[in-house]
């Protein structure tokens, strides 16, 4: 892992303990002054815009019995983010499952039609993930750092959950013999790739053998 990746998860952690000092979860900041939670509705209503315009993500939840349900088996909801082009098309980058405490549990890759999205290819979509920064104002602003932060953090990973997607959806149409533009609508298929993730334990166990690493070197 490269010192931007373990700096960008002690960035993460640190805005997460944070909100942990007021009582309150990284859900907070998306649902917590909501008078009524709702399955499928966006939070913030009518999603969240970064200040360069390059990007739109949004939290939600799924009712788990209409297709396309949760993520994850401990999952409450999910933040999407998306890329978006000069003329405010959307493509997907990534969802982040997040259980009811506000943990992240997995990141996704989900197929075109679970949210309309312009298909674009892995390769398209990976540029820029290592200098993420999602800069809000108001209440998300902070919410928006800490997730910026994940992105940055699991970046690799994330490349590779994308390339895997692509590549699951090219041997899907191969097995298959279907078009890309009939697999992209395949309703039994909501998620193409996806990867598990420990957190925050995956940032405390690296900073420990980053200090390990450390106090390794001072004494020899």
């Amino acid at each position: 892992m490269s010192d931007a990746e373990l700096l960008a998860m002690q960035s993460a952690l640190r805005r997460q303990l944070v909100q942990a000092r007021k009582s309150r979860t990284m859900l907070f900041p998306f649902i917590g002054r909501s008078a009524q939670f709702q399955a499928w509705q966006h939070y913030p209503q009518n999603d969240a815009m970064d200040s360069s315009g390059a990007w739109q993500f949004y939290y939600h939840a799924h009712d788990a019995s209409h297709e396309g349900g949760a993520r994850h088996p401990q999952e409450h909801g999910h933040i999407h983010l998306f890329r978006r082009d000069g003329q405010g098309r959307l493509s997907h980058l990534a969802g982040l499952s997040m259980d009811p405490r506000g943990i992240p549990l997995a990141w996704f890759a989900c197929n075109q039609w679970v949210t309309g999205e312009r298909w674009k290819s892995a390769a398209s979509m990976c540029h820029g993930l290592e200098s993420l920064r999602l800069g809000l104002r108001g209440p998300l602003a902070g919410a928006a750092l800490w997730f910026s932060d994940l992105v940055r953090a699991y970046a690799h990973p994330l490349r590779s959950m994308l390339l895997e997607r692509d590549t699951a959806l090219e041997r899907y149409c191969h097995q298959q013999r279907v078009s890309t533009k009939e697999a992209l609508q395949e309703r039994s298929i909501s998620v193409w790739s996806s990867f598990p993730i420990s957190w925050p334990d995956d940032a405390v166990a690296l900073r420990g053998q980053v200090c390990a690493y450390d106090n390794q070197r001072r004494s020899t």
